[in-house]
């Protein structure tokens, strides 16, 4: 069995450990693990591994005790548990900020906590487009100050030396600068939504910040307030793909491009749905 230092789901693990504890033991078995942790439910586990049930913090410790886990496997398991049972995102943050101060432990390398460096802080896109845009020459003094906000030396050369590490970016063979690699970090997976979150939540603050500190003639903000059907939204959001992919196709052709735009579009019900509404009132 693999070591519980290479799961990102609890639940998985635990599947995976019945399995195995089967294979070995013939006596093992929901029961018998419930009987050993203490518990009334003789299938809480499957209920558990099934999804239909959480754990508490209590039944954490008693599953800990049950399958022997060492402090440190008892660490690791705990905040497992917590992170995929957090109700916020700040939450799961926070587990899995624990789990990635383990990650000495973890010998299995797993894309979806790449995809949590890349988009979990805001400037690693925004450095991105600007190393390729002029060449800083390992100045990175200069490459913090160009970031808006400004972020410090040590952020913009961190960030740097991870998109090379994630061969997002790579020197122009000239070695005079950067370009684009080919590689492309998707946001799949819980971790990378988690992460896709945060930076959109970053993004958006800024926008915000744009509105009272940019001058009008250099951002653009505006928005639409409409009525729609599920049928339309579904529309529309085609429409917002498609739009992104000619943006997309223009700045390709920009050759003069000089600095790095931020373009959020957003699309989020202000209101709930009527039907539903009317169906409950009985009109």
């Amino acid at each position: 069995m693999r070591s519980i230092f290479e799961y990102i789901d609890y639940r998985k693990f635990l599947s995976e450990y019945y399995q195995y504890k089967k294979s070995t033991s013939r006596a093992f078995s929901y029961r018998y693990f419930c009987a050993k942790a203490g518990l009334t439910s003789p299938v809480f586990l499957k209920l558990v591994i099934d999804g239909k049930r959480n754990l508490s913090r209590q039944s954490i410790e008693k599953f800990c005790t049950a399958m022997q886990l060492t402090k440190k496997q008892s660490a690791f398991f705990r905040n497992l548990v917590l992170f995929d049972q957090a109700k916020t995102s700040a939450e799961k943050q926070e587990y899995y900020a624990v789990l990635r101060s383990m990650e000495n432990s973890v010998t299995e390398k797993i894309l979806s906590m790449d995809q949590y460096d890349y988009f979990s802080k805001w400037y690693n896109a925004v450095i991105r487009e600007l190393v390729v845009l002029y060449d800083f020459k390992q100045n990175y003094s200069f490459l913090a100050r160009c970031v808006y906000p400004q972020i410090t030396e040590g952020e913009a050369k961190e960030a740097v030396e991870l998109l090379e590490k994630l061969c997002l970016i790579r020197k122009k063979k000239n070695g005079r600068g950067y370009e684009h690699a080919d590689s492309a970090i998707t946001n799949s997976g819980e971790i990378g939504l988690m992460a896709v979150r945060q930076f959109n939540r970053a993004m958006i603050e800024h926008s915000l910040k744009a509105i009272e500190n940019i001058p009008v003639d250099k951002r653009h903000v505006s928005g639409l307030t409409i009525g729609i059907s599920p049928q339309m939204y579904q529309i529309v959001q085609a429409e917002i793909v498609a739009f992104k992919d000619r943006i997309v196709t223009l700045i390709n052709r920009d050759e003069k491009s000089s600095c790095v735009y931020q373009l959020n579009i957003q699309l989020f019900p202000v209101s709930d749905d009527i039907g539903r509404f009317a169906n409950e009132s009985g009109s």
